[in-house]
This record gives structure tokens, C-alpha cells and sequence, in this order.
């Protein structure tokens, strides 16, 4: 029995494969996942391999709009804290308040050196790792997380779309490893843009916050298929799954790697997979009109031709 469409009108993994052996004569399945059946567990081997590969075909120039995504995220930071400090201790005494301050934190003040972090949180304390560079009363001092996680199905993020959406100030970055030491081990001045660098699974900003600012950043996500709620997957788990792409491709993919596995001659099988690999991609996001005989412009959002000539404004 073949299984109908999903409710977003794609196939099922289990439908998938069903016409795929149903185009070769085969016996149809009721089952794909844990199948024990020899060609339907080739079947979804090469269901796999498809979905990597039309993911790794978009990923070159993030031509799959259905696998780009938008990623925000709050900063965590938080500023106004006064506190006393002794010359080559690492203890913050007599904290005005102490609220939100967490392990793991970074503080930051003239009094003592950049980067140092919050090891243990007292009544009106606060311990360091790194020991107090002068003797202070009443110094400023705020405290944030330095860095932030990445999305589970991020593959990369998308080039200049980094924005601090509270200021409206688009980020610098992603910062090179000998941009980000100048920052963290040199001396320069802080300015009020945000900078970035995505490293060690994480993503790391300069100046550390002392505030709570939303952040956002697109993305491309690794999750070829989904799970029968849209949970992104990078791999089938359900016969109930759906691919993110048009399963159209799925199956011609699979009907490619079956008859070049087997040995049969695939060339037009191919063709016709990667041609239409190629037309999807083309018109997946559309695309801009550039006249060959005149100059491509933006829209016009406001000018001379949508503007009173009086009474502008009221």
C-alpha cells in the first residue's frame, strides 16, 4: 500500500522508495526503516546519499532557500556594578549588588585585566581568575558571557548578515584567528560594533556585552530531510520523514545510484538527475532582472517619483 502525500505535499521516505522499486518492478515495501530486506536497505543508503549530496550541491552557493535559516539570539550582559578591589587580589569586594552574575562570565573594568572571569559568586563578592591590577574603591564594573551556541543543524553561516537588531548595526566579522588575538591580546580601542568570530563550536563576540541585545544571523542548516513534525534531520529516521527538498529529486537521484550500483548503464539516468538538480537550484530562490540594455537598479523605495512636491509629512 503506497503511503499518501504529508500534510506540506511531500513524500514520505517510505513512498519515496516505493516508487523508486515500483519504476523497477520491484516488490514495494511496507517498511524502509529497519527493513532487513537486502535492495530496501540499499534503498536507503542511497536515499541518503542523495539527500548529502543535494545539500552539499546548495551549500556551495546556499542555492537551497528551504535550507537557509534565520538564527537570533539575545546577548548576556549586564552592567552598573560598583565594587572594591585590592592589587593582587581576585577577590571583588563590597558589590553593590551581585544579581545576574554568573560563573563563566567576563567581567570588565579599568581595574583589572581584560578577560578575567567569574570563578565564584558571594553574597557581595566576586572571585576571579585573574588577580586585581590596582587598588580601588567604588569601581565600575560589568559582567557578560563572551560566547554564544551555535544552532545544532547550522553547516555555516551566510556572508554579511550578522546584525545587532537593538542598535541596528551590522556585526564585523567573522574575525580572522590573528584579528581576534589583536583584540583579546593587544591593545585596541573597543568602538561601539560588535565583532564575531565563530570557533570551537561557538560564537564569540568583542567588546564582552554589558547589555541584553538581539542578535541575528542567517545560516545553512545540514537538515536535508525532517522528521514528520519538521524537526531538521541529517538523516532518515522514520518512514514517515520527509525530505526538506522536492522529492522529485530524491527519486531520480535514487534511480541514478541504483542502476550505477548494479552496473546497468546510469548515464541518462544521471543526466537527467543532476540536469534537474541544476534547474531546481536556478529557480529555487529567484532572481534578479538585469537588463543587457539598461542599468540594473535597486527598487526604489522613496524619490522624486512616489514624493509631494508639498505638504510632505503632514
Amino acid at each position: 500500500m503506497t503511503q499518501p502525500l504529508t500534510s506540506n505535499g511531500q513524500k514520505t521516505l517510505l513512498r519515496i522508495v516505493q516508487e523508486v522499486m515500483g519504476d523497477f518492478g520491484l516488490p514495494q515495501p511496507t517498511q524502509v526503516i529497519g527493513n532487513t530486506d537486502k535492495t530496501v536497505s540499499q534503498m536507503l543508503i542511497h536515499a541518503t546519499r542523495v539527500g548529502e549530496d543535494l545539500a552539499a550541491r546548495g551549500g556551495m552557493n546556499d542555492g537551497w532557500p528551504a535550507m537557509r535559516k534565520e538564527y537570533t539570539f539575545n546577548l548576556v550582559g549586564y552592567g552598573g556594578y560598583s565594587g572594591n578591589t585590592t592589587a593582587g587580589s581576585n577577590v571583588i569586594t563590597g558589590m553593590s549588588s551581585v544579581a545576574n552574575i554568573t560563573v563563566g562570565m567576563v567581567a570588565t573594568s579599568t581595574a583589572i585585566p581584560y578577560g578575567a572571569t567569574v570563578t565564584a559568586v558571594g553574597a557581595n563578592s566576586v572571585t576571579l581568575n585573574q588577580n586585581a591590577l590596582s587598588t580601588n574603591t567604588g569601581a565600575l564594573f560589568s559582567f557578560g558571557n563572551e560566547s554564544y551556541p551555535i544552532p545544532s543543524d547550522a553547516d555555516h553561516f551566510i556572508q554579511q548578515t550578522g546584525w545587532d537588531r537593538s542598535f541596528r548595526w551590522q556585526l564585523v566579522g567573522p574575525l580572522t584567528a590573528q584579528e581576534w588575538q589583536v583584540l583579546k591580546s593587544g591593545i585596541s580601542p573597543t568602538g561601539p560594533r560588535l565583532r564575531y568570530r565563530i570557533m570551537d563550536g561557538l560564537i564569540f563576540v568583542n567588546p564582552v556585552p554589558a547589555s541584553l541585545d538581539s542578535l541575528v544571523m542567517e545560516y545553512y542548516s545540514t537538515g536535508w530531510c525532517q522528521s514528520a513534525t519538521g524537526v531538521p534531520q541529517t538523516a532518515w529516521a522514520a518512514d514517515t520523514d520527509t525530505p526538506v527538498l522536492q522529492d522529485r529529486l530524491f527519486i531520480l537521484g535514487i534511480i541514478a545510484r541504483f542502476l550505477n550500483r548494479k552496473g546497468f548503464d546510469s548515464s541518462s539516468a544521471q543526466r537527467e538527475y543532476d540536469d534537474a538538480v541544476e534547474a531546481a537550484i536556478g529557480r529555487a530562490g529567484g532572481s534578479r532582472v538585469l537588463p543587457i540594455n539598461a542599468r540594473a537598479e535597486p527598487p526604489i523605495l522613496l524619490g522624486s517619483a512616489n514624493v509631494p512636491d508639498t505638504g510632505y509629512g503632514s
